[in-house]
């Protein structure tokens, strides 16, 4: 496990930017899938920006996402809606290919099965999480069997009231079910990348780390990948112990 802790949101975005862009530059055919949401979105501007001025060179890059949203396609809370407003709408450079789950399909069953066949077909180097507050991560939510594969989930209220507060929608309008990834196809990406910012994710970071691997808090899993990657904010570190805050890279 590779764990660092940085001064603020700002650097955990610079930190994680520099994941990506090293994993870009370094291989022949680089495959990265992304997360969406409030923690990423600094890193999203740090790309744009980066391709935008010619120092990150995407030509040859394969995009995916970790997760979408069971409902229309377009709504506003959707991954496809958040990745082409916040990234391919933004970018003056097209990557080589890109894919997510389709929020609009409604034969559930054969849309896992299809994205499950563009993961074998395009092995990831990254894959960028996102940690919830209950300690969830893509859609996996606590109580999720480490053995899971690719599945459509039913949130949590706390997930559902997370995605309301940024979102801005009602309970109504809310979904209540995602497409995610399972641990499974999590483990496979060469390098797990987990970022978290601010105070509200203080209790899941201790959890995560301080706590024994349990399935109550899904993203303990990630300890036992040994490129798992871990970085956070100083606020985010504020209930860790000085025997774990020793243990960061600095």
């Amino acid at each position: 496990m590779h764990f660092m802790i940085v001064k603020d949101y700002q650097a955990m975005s610079q930190q994680a930017f520099n994941v990506i862009a090293q994993s870009i530059q370094n291989s022949a055919r680089p495959v990265i899938s992304l997360t969406t949401g409030a923690s990423p979105m600094g890193l999203f501007k740090l790309m744009v920006s980066a391709v935008n001025d010619g120092s990150l060179d995407i030509s040859k890059t394969v995009f995916l996402n970790v997760d979408e949203y069971v409902g229309d396609q377009n709504a506003v809370y959707t991954v496809h809606t958040f990745m082409f407003t916040h990234f391919y709408n933004q970018i003056t450079q097209r990557p080589a290919y890109f894919d997510m789950f389709n929020a609009g399909n409604r034969n559930k069953e054969y849309e896992l099965l299809r994205y499950k066949q563009v993961l074998a077909t395009y092995p990831r180097d990254v894959q960028l999480l996102g940690l919830g507050t209950n300690g969830h991560i893509g859609a996996c939510e606590p109580g999720t069997l480490f053995t899971a594969s690719a599945f459509c989930a039913r949130h949590e209220e706390s997930t559902i009231q997370s995605t309301m507060k940024l979102y801005g929608v009602s309970r109504r309008e809310a979904p209540t079910e995602m497409f995610t990834l399972g641990f499974e196809e999590i483990s496979a990406a060469k390098i797990p990348l987990l970022i978290a910012s601010g105070q509200s994710k203080a209790e899941a970071v201790r959890r995560l780390l301080e706590e024994p691997v349990d399935e109550g808090c899904p993203a303990s899993f990630l300890r036992m990948h040994q490129n798992f990657t871990f970085i956070i904010d100083e606020e985010a570190a504020s209930l860790l112990s000085e025997e774990t805050r020793a243990c960061a890279i600095r």
